[in-house]
């Protein structure tokens, strides 16, 4: 029964959550069905869909279900622990034996989770009957009521099958002309039967595994060739878009959502627009010239058609509801193509939306106070701003997320150096995890030259802009920037075969810059060496880093190419540098560096601030390039509210310091405050005059904020939170920073 219950827990909350998405659906389709392509809102749909069929679903901070109070989550999700607990095991006189006995370390526990475990006798049969809780009787209400739904459409499926049967294959030559005419313009190799049936009104579209189009009886005869080609049209684009196999889905979704109102209406209102979506991809397929002889097809067969019920069945009529007539008609006459600007456009905000309701609310997200950090040795997970791309400070600890082995150069040529390795996780063009690694010379000063190598399992060549790009952005007085041209040159270098790949960016009024990059496979992994030829030379004191290499070094630098463990000659370890924190691993050894344990709140303000990102700065590294450099290791913890939390302006941050030392020079800053927090000093100080400046803006820069600091010592240590904006929360979040614990 518990398992019952749990399964139907899950459901309804899913059933609940789809039910605000059914809603929000419902308003955009309103207010905006004119505006939105019908594949658009089509797309919508398939949102609710996943959200009814997948109702375990994984938390995130950007979810909308973040802005329903903790509260109600607990409200409309009993038992989501989804802890299957079992019932008591019964000792040899009959009695139930709590859960302590066996384990007494759950002794203190087990009063709290099941307190009717502790009765001195077994209930009766009569009296765990009046036991039985609400969340029994409706999971047993709801299994009854999808079993009896279920076997509904079951026999009326069979029934229908068993009259299909009856028709008769159409051996019309036309018609049969007309079909595979049809299949070809829209692609479709797969065989398609055509038949005729006198138990239809409506032509439509059968059968998942072997789907054929049935045609009414006789309707061969009443259409013409154009009209025909209208109607095997219309349901060979219901087949390209496996109209029927989203029919199944949605099927099942009724049946397991079967209480839920909003989600029968949802089918129907899904149904109308996807019979729009189909009839502007007919219209997509036969031009706009085609439009209006395709409504006069609509209008002829809604005047054969005689309504009548249609079977509940996986099927697709050409004719469905004719309430939805005008609807469809409109669409036809005003029909146009989409611009490619305007369809993506709408795909990212399908997308979007997507992000933002088809995820569950983040814990942490509706937690109160101050979080201490978790315990486990892989607990520590901060979920960073663009979190599909990660860089570290080593290989071996890049390698942890590459997802494959890749080999590094043993080479690098004179003064260059590892600066740090970066992991693309799946994402955008990418079909496979990419890794990269940054070699510099000359870090942070004008004559900085970089090289970069690329891997990854997916074809390289297949992505245009592998080379990433000659640099920052051009001086203005080379006049516009034209598109790239690239060329691929088959080339042999230190033995081996692969493709040169030549990146010219032109100007209006300068000439091109150009830039390189070696591609190679080697045993299924594919390599990129981006660099600049060696007469490549330093033009017009441009402020952006080159990847100059001659070709005796990028022989060198192939020919070395070893993996990690066979590396002798160049170092991978990072030593010096400053790394990111993702796990507890990172932040213990970041303690080690620092000799202290660190305070590590995972959010501050009542949540309304979320860590999203940590890092060890080490002084003098060579591999950031962090407007403030601090003169002692530091660890640098930066906070934001949610990306949708109003109040907030996009740059508003809290970066929270922690050194052996003092950071800031106070004597440079204005002293506005000083507040109490339990004994602890902290003073707020302004940067007036810009001295720290957080975003290398200039001082000149009319648009950039005041920076503010808080700064107190606490047994030894000097801690120093720094404001971007927050104004209402600055004297909120200090008492949260001055409160926690250390770990």
């Amino acid at each position: 029964m518990r398992l019952l219950e749990t399964i139907f827990s899950i459901t309804l909350t899913a059933s609940l959550a789809s039910t605000f998405m059914i809603l929000l659906v419902l308003l955009i389709r309103k207010l905006f069905l004119r505006r939105l392509s019908p594949g658009i809102i089509l797309a919508l749909w398939l949102l609710v869909l996943i959200k009814l069929l997948v109702p375990i679903a994984p938390q995130s901070p950007v979810s909308l279900f973040n802005l329903v109070p903790q509260a109600m989550h607990d409200d409309l999700s009993w038992q989501t622990d989804f802890e299957f607990r079992p019932e008591p095991a019964a000792s040899d006189d009959g009695h139930p034996i709590p859960a302590a006995a066996s384990n007494p370390a759950s002794a203190s526990s087990s009063a709290q989770v099941q307190p009717d475990l502790q009765s001195e006798s077994a209930p009766s049969a009569k009296d765990r009957l009046a036991q039985l809780s609400w969340q029994s009787i409706a999971s047993l209400a709801w299994l009854g009521g999808l079993l009896a739904l279920g076997s509904f459409y079951l026999f009326i499926a069979l029934r229908f099958n068993a009259t299909m049967r009856t028709s008769l294959k159409l051996d019309d030559e036309e018609a049969l002309s007309i079909l595979e005419a049809c299949k070809e313009q829209l692609g479709i190799r797969q065989p398609i039967a055509l038949y005729e049936t006198s138990r239809l009104q409506s032509p439509c579209l059968y059968g998942l595994i072997k789907p054929g189009i049935y045609l009414p009886e006789d309707i061969v005869g009443i259409a013409d060739s154009r009209q025909l080609t209208h109607i095997l049209l219309h349901e060979l684009t219901h087949y390209r878009r496996k109209d029927l196999w989203f029919n199944s889905l949605w099927t099942l979704a009724l049946w397991l959502h079967w209480y839920n109102p909003a989600v029968w209406l949802a089918i129907k209102k899904m149904k109308a627009d996807r019979e729009v979506a189909c009839d502007a991809g007919v219209l997509d397929a036969l031009g706009e010239r085609e439009a209006s002889s395709y409504g006069m097809t609509l209008l002829m067969l809604s005047r054969l058609v005689a309504r009548s019920a249609s079977p509940r069945v996986n099927l697709s009529h050409f004719f469905e509801n004719h309430h939805e007539m005008k609807r469809r008609i409109t669409m036809i006459a005003k029909f146009k193509k989409s611009s490619s600007k305007l369809t993506v456009a709408a795909m990212i905000l399908v997308l979007a939306l997507g992000a933002v309701l088809l995820p569950s609310a983040s814990k942490t997200a509706n937690s109160a106070g101050v979080s201490a950090p978790p315990e486990h040795p892989n607990s520590l997970k901060i979920q960073r701003l663009n979190d599909y791309a990660k860089w570290f400070s080593t290989l071996d600890r890049a390698n942890d997320y590459a997802g494959f082995r890749f080999k590094v150069p043993d080479y690098l040529p004179a003064g260059y150096r590892l600066e740090n390795v970066g992991v693309l996780e799946k994402y955008v063009k990418q079909a496979d995890n990419l890794a990269s690694a940054t070699f510099v010379s000359n870090f942070g000063q004008f004559e900085e030259q970089i090289i970069e190598l690329v891997a990854s399992k997916g074809n390289l060549l297949e992505t245009h802009d592998l080379v990433w790009g000659t640099g920052n952005i051009a001086p203005w007085t080379w006049g516009a920037a034209k598109a790239y041209t690239y060329r691929h040159d088959e080339v042999t270098i230190a033995g081996i075969q692969g493709t040169l790949v030549t990146q010219t960016q032109s100007y209006e009024s300068h000439e091109p810059e150009i830039a390189n990059s070696f591609v190679w496979n080697d045993k299924g992994v594919w390599y990129a060496l981006n660099y600049y030829s060696e007469n490549h030379t330093m033009k017009e004191g441009l402020p952006y880093r080159r990847r100059n290499v001659s070709q005796g070094d990028l022989a060198k630098m192939v020919r070395s190419f070893a993996y990690p463990e066979q590396i002798r000659q160049v170092r991978y370890d990072g030593e010096g540098n400053s790394f990111p924190l993702y796990e507890k691993q990172d932040l213990e050894k970041a303690e080690n560096i620092l000799g202290f344990k660190t305070k590590f709140p995972l959010s501050l303000s009542n949540s309304r601030l979320q860590l999203i990102e940590s890092v060890l700065l080490r002084a003098e590294d060579r591999n950031t390039g962090y407007t403030f450099r601090p003169d002692e290791d530091t660890i640098k913890n930066s906070y934001r509210a949610r990306y949708d939390t109003r109040g907030f302006e996009l740059n508003d941050e809290i970066a929270f310091y922690q050194s052996k030392a003092p950071l800031v020079d106070v004597t440079k800053l204005t002293a506005v405050k000083t507040i109490d927090v339990q004994g602890v000093d902290v003073i707020f100080y302004d940067d007036t005059r810009h001295v720290y400046d957080p975003y290398g803006l200039g001082a000149d820069n009319k648009d950039k904020q005041t920076q503010s600091f808080g700064l107190w010592k606490q047994n030894g240590i000097y801690y120093t939170a720094s404001f971007l904006g927050l104004e209402s929360l600055r004297e909120e979040s200090i008492k949260d920073l001055a409160l926690a614990p250390v770990r």
